[in-house]
């Protein structure tokens, strides 16, 4: 079980085994908040570090990870930041939105499959099967965890989740660069490879993807049945507990146990709820509520006992019958002894989750709430608008620039108001007319101000009259993107001597930056001594010159731009820029020595 708001939790389940790096990852989500996406890139880096209060330590652990993560989510589920952040530009190309399957169904799995290397070692697998979107929900969720190595051979059980893997990049709203589809057909391959280790008391495992063409269901029969879910209704509880079980516990919460019909109620054992206890003891609860995010129950899990056996499938599904009958989702399925994963075992007040848990009764055929009727309606106009094809380019305006958003027509229902503004700059939005297509520049922006993301906003009257909003990101096809946008980016974040110590170190791969800058000695440039090391930075730039070139390219964008402008120069520490140019002579000599040995 997963407790609240703990983003370090999922950073230690995808952080490498010790003396791996990570070759490859793809996540998927149904919501996805670009504030945590950039939490994730910090488990694969060479420091360790757990949360985003480094911004220098987030971008570089983002730029090292970007070209081997990527993340697909539910077009019109990406929610939009308090705050737009520059370092969201180093999370473009990682995300990747995709299609409802189709009409009324939604892409909603929440997997990581991830790939680690070492030199002269077996490769490492792994597996997270969550309920848990990558987002800074307050909620309680489960999270299955399988490691394996690699094998030579394919293995038949694994092909379901092999097929889940290779059916990403044809959801998405658009086609993947071709090194980035070559890289999920090789995690393909390495998915039917997976020789897995079995948790304990675990002896058999099944995957279960759904929704992505004609494949087996699972079987739900049993005379015993635990389905934790946070929305139900009456057609998903049908399917998970069919007749004639004679004993089942129902976990949700209040809003969706009313729901449920009076006939469906007749047929449940016992109906739980989370208990207050079991809620967020941290005063930012309220303040995560009031912002949208999910609180209390989000944990999905069925639980069917027959023959003895204990048959465990967690994952993303809900307990509805759209979950089961054309959402695109993932579930694992873990067998063992009922003894020892059954249904009295997982409610248990020792080891299980009953001392979250507390009775509810309720009553059923409890009416819709308009309100989030309402709602409903403009989050799926905001999924739909998110599926068109919009596209962004970029006009130089003197010394600024412009983006011109165009997309086709879209449908907006009368007394619904639509906009669309980037990230970047916000409260600057064009409205969207449903009579016409989409054609509106927005600006001026500077270089760093230049962005695919667009946020589209819906509004209309609810049923009181009361205003209703939702928003979500979207990302454009970003044409004409300017040189050295990112690398703008880059130096407007680092802007202090001791900033760029700091990312020099981190793009050196030194494993704690806290050695830097032992004794400043009084300059305002900083110092080059380290603590700690017998080795200054020149020491540190001239392994890397031989050993690790590649890391340099970077840095020199970066000395370039700084030394272009007199504030930028400032930003170098003091006697730099001799250090600079002699390692660029030896970069220059290295470079021509490896042109001449190769034939």
């Amino acid at each position: 079980m997963l407790p609240p708001d703990r983003r370090e939790v999922l950073l230690d389940m995808l952080r490498p085994p010790v003396g791996y790096r990570l070759d490859a990852a793809v996540g998927t989500t149904f919501t996805l908040s670009l504030d945590a996406a950039l939490v994730v890139p910090l488990a694969f880096a060479s420091f360790r570090l757990s949360g985003t209060s480094d911004p220098i330590a987030v971008m570089e652990a983002v730029r090292s990870a970007a070209d081997r993560v990527d993340v697909f989510c539910q077009a019109g589920q990406v929610t939009v930041p308090m705050q737009a952040s520059g370092l969201f530009a180093f999370l473009e190309p990682m995300v990747h939105e995709v299609r409802r399957p189709r009409p009324g169904h939604l892409f909603h799995p929440k997997v990581w499959f991830l790939r680690y290397t070492a030199d002269g070692e077996t490769p490492w697998l792994r597996l997270l099967c969550m309920t848990r979107n990558l987002t800074d929900d307050a909620s309680w969720d489960l999270a299955v965890r399988l490691d394996a190595d690699e094998g030579a051979q394919s293995y038949s059980d694994n092909q379901p989740l092999a097929r889940f893997i290779e059916a990403l990049p044809g959801m998405a709203t658009g086609p993947l660069p071709a090194e980035r589809a070559a890289r999920i057909r090789r995690l393909v391959t390495a998915a039917h490879r997976a020789e897995w280790e079995y948790p304990d008391d675990v002896n058999e495992i099944a995957f279960w993807p759904l929704g992505i063409g004609a494949s087996e269901s699972p079987r739900f029969d049993g005379y015993r049945h635990l389905v934790v879910a946070p929305f139900l209704n009456d057609g998903g509880l049908a399917r998970l507990i069919p007749s004639p079980s004679t004993d089942s516990t129902v976990v949700s919460r209040v809003e969706d146990l009313e729901r449920l019909s009076p006939a469906t109620l007749e047929t449940l054992g016992s109906t739980k709820i989370m208990n207050s206890a079991a809620d967020l003891d941290d005063p930012e609860a309220e303040e995560l509520r009031d912002r949208d995010r999910l609180a209390g129950l989000h944990a999905k899990m069925v639980v069917v006992e027959r023959s003895q056996r204990a048959h465990v499938f967690i994952g993303s599904a809900n307990a509805t019958d759209a979950a089961y009958g054309g959402n695109v989702e993932m579930m694992v399925e873990l067998v063992g002894g009922a003894s020892k994963l059954g249904v009295e075992r997982l409610l248990g007040t020792t080891d299980g989750f009953g001392t979250l848990l507390e009775p509810y009764s309720p009553l059923g055929d409890a009416p819709d709430d308009p309100t989030e009727e309402a709602l409903r309606l403009l989050r799926e106009l905001l999924r739909t608008a998110a599926e068109a094809n919009f596209v962004a380019t970029v006009v130089r305006d003197g010394e600024s620039y412009r983006e011109r958003i165009t997309a086709d027509r879209l449908a907006v229902p009368s007394g619904v108001r639509l906009t669309a503004e980037l990230i970047t700059l916000p409260g600057t939005a064009a409205q969207i007319d449903d009579r016409r297509p989409l054609d509106s520049t927005l600006g001026p922006l500077a270089l760093d101000q230049v962005t695919p993301f667009l946020v589209l906003r819906a509004s209309t009257n609810g049923p009181g009259g009361e205003q209703l909003h939702q928003a979500t990101v979207v990302r454009c096809h970003l044409v004409d993107d300017p040189d050295g946008r990112l690398d703008e980016i880059l130096a407007r974040q680092v802007d202090t001597p001791e900033k760029f110590l700091r990312f020099l170190l981190l793009l050196l791969g030194i494993a704690d930056p806290s050695v830097l800058m032992a004794d400043t000695g009084g300059s305002a440039g900083g110092s080059w001594s380290i603590a700690g090391t017998s080795n200054g930075v020149f020491e540190l730039l001239a392994r890397a010159a031989s050993d690790r070139p590649e890391a340099l390219d970077d840095l020199d964008r970066l000395v370039g731009r700084l030394q272009a402008t007199t504030t930028g120069a400032t930003v170098l520490p003091d006697g730099f820029d001799a250090v600079w140019q002699v390692i660029s002579a030896a970069r220059a000599e290295l470079a021509k020595l490896h042109r001449t040995a190769t034939p």
